[in-house]
């Protein structure tokens, strides 16, 4: 595979994993209000608030925020980078830059997943470190 085959197979993925990573926030969010136990932590998560900037936000209020802007990053991040090779004038130079940047990017966020037990992000960002990581190589 070239270089930039891997690298547009890592923004590919990118959205699928921004599409997974909303339809898991939808798929909890009705959880939480059929499921007893959920209904209780969402009651709990809900109940705990803290002051920050003049604004007064539940647990629930940041857990729901990051889960899903994490989707909206992720596929922000996929179209820049589409746009970026687009308008690139040297293709090959342009995925080196891009899939290196992707590449470290990612690496940090599986450091957290690893670091947070987080199954899903384990997986996904090694595929994509791992895929951006050879774009780099081979570019």
């Amino acid at each position: 595979m070239t270089a930039q085959m891997l690298y547009t197979a890592g923004l590919v993925l990118m959205v699928w994993f921004g599409l997974g990573h909303f339809m898991g926030f939808v798929q909890a969010a009705r959880a939480a209000r059929r499921d007893p136990d959920m209904v209780e932590l969402t009651k709990a998560m809900r109940a705990r608030k803290t002051r920050v900037m003049g604004f007064e936000a539940s647990i629930l209020d940041f857990r729901e925020y990051f889960s899903l802007n994490f989707s909206v990053l992720l596929w922000v991040a996929a179209a820049l980078g589409w746009a970026a090779l687009g308008l690139a004038p040297d293709p090959v130079g342009a995925v080196r830059a891009l899939a290196g940047i992707y590449g470290v990017g990612m690496l940090l966020l599986l450091a957290t997943s690893v670091r947070f037990h987080v199954a899903q992000g384990i997986v996904a960002c090694s595929v994509l470190a791992a895929l951006f990581g050879s774009a780099w190589w081979l570019a």
